[in-house]
């Protein structure tokens, strides 16, 4: 199969190009400013206009959470060019009020990069939407944070940590497969930010509530996912770090 992987050079995109790569796919992988670790780099700056090498499917996981127009354009543009189209969403479409959210929920984003990923969600059109969570299981932004002295860990804001393997493995079979819609693709346990960072090594970590204007338990029902994958989405309390 040939598979495009946007973000190439990012935290899941890399190991969605690595695993594709190993298990013998014809891989290109997008790149901007850092190399993309694996598979037939393409430099591309997905804000301006640009042609995508032709490829079965693309598996969408660029976005840079601070740029809002930058997730939006750039999924306008990769969804119309792609002949089919695997993109990464998150649970932060919703307001936090009604968790579980499955994917019949209505989405209701409280930030601006909830906003921006919704709107993004929009354009695809006869594609799959893969909505997830916080990512963890390979040095990152999340194993970074815990790292630290400074952060403080919110005690009451719900995610479902998702093992960056898991989720590049499952993105890779439903690349293969012909579902389109929506799925909700995340670890089984909701946890809080504090518990999380205490999972990912954290030995002191001050806790504080969800202040104002922030989703809080947007927890993700991935029950559907469960059923219809063969792999299997490791909870953050079975990790071992």
């Amino acid at each position: 199969m040939r598979i495009l992987v946007t973000g190439g050079a990012g935290y899941l995109g890399s190991e969605v190009a690595r695993q594709a790569v190993k298990a013998g796919h014809d891989v290109t992988a997008t790149q901007l400013h850092t190399p993309a670790p694996f598979g037939r780099p393409f430099t591309v700056d997905l804000r301006r206009p640009f042609e995508l090498p032709d490829a079965d499917v693309v598996i969408h996981t660029a976005y840079v959470q601070a740029d809002a127009d930058m997730i939006v354009r750039s999924t306008r543009a990769v969804a119309a060019a792609a002949r089919r189209l695997v993109h990464v969403s998150t649970d932060l479409v919703f307001d936090g009020e009604h968790a579980p959210y499955d994917e019949d929920a209505m989405p209701r984003p409280v930030s601006e990069y909830g906003r921006a990923k919704l709107e993004a969600e929009s354009f695809v059109r006869d594609g799959l939407v893969v909505r997830t969570s916080l990512l963890y299981g390979q040095p990152g932004p999340q194993e970074a944070l815990a790292a630290r002295d400074d952060v403080v860990f919110h005690e009451d804001e719900i995610r479902c940590p998702t093992h960056v393997a898991d989720l590049a493995a499952a993105l890779l079979e439903l690349a293969a497969s012909d579902m389109t819609g929506i799925l909700h693709v995340a670890g089984p346990d909701a946890v809080s930010r504090l518990e999380l960072a205490r999972r990912l090594g954290a030995r002191d970590p001050r806790g504080a509530p969800t202040p104002p204007g922030r989703a809080r338990n947007v927890a993700l029902d991935s029950a559907r996912a469960a059923r219809l994958l063969a792999t299997r989405l490791r909870g953050i309390r079975e990790y071992q770090g």
